[in-house]
């Protein structure tokens, strides 16, 4: 009977909809990349986390566009994401507007490139008005 059990337990097993692809060198290659911040809310991992203080922002993996809309698991179609926004946290309580000291900080965090892109954003942005 046991057997049976044990059978009947494996036929039951969920299968994932879509296999898990990407190997952990890509995965810290992203990770340094993003230079371990959340892509959609900045915070960095090991920050204090926003909706839990007692936990640490823990960092995952994510697909910009998911796989079930056609996405896959190519580096330009991944981000570091926390678990807060992989949840989908923010969109039911959104932080307050961040000061700037923070945004200052997380400038200075990113990567060079991405710094270039915020100073052109700026430039772009204010230059047209004067």
């Amino acid at each position: 009977m046991n057997n049976i059990d044990s059978k009947q337990m494996e036929r039951n097993k969920r299968k994932l909809a879509f296999g898990r692809g990407v190997k952990k060198e890509l995965q810290k290659w992203i990770l340094e990349r993003s230079n371990k911040t959340c892509q959609m809310c900045g915070w960095a991992a090991g920050d204090a986390d926003p909706f839990n203080s007692s936990r640490p922002v823990r960092l995952t993996i994510g697909n910009i566009l998911s796989k079930s809309a056609g996405g896959d698991d190519s580096p330009s179609n991944l981000r570091t994401i926390c678990t807060n926004c992989s949840e989908g946290l923010r969109k039911a309580r959104l932080l307050p507007k961040p000061g700037r000291i923070f945004l200052l900080t997380q400038i200075r965090r990113a990567t060079t490139e991405d710094q270039k892109a915020v100073l052109h954003w700026l430039i772009k942005k204010f230059l047209s008005y004067a």
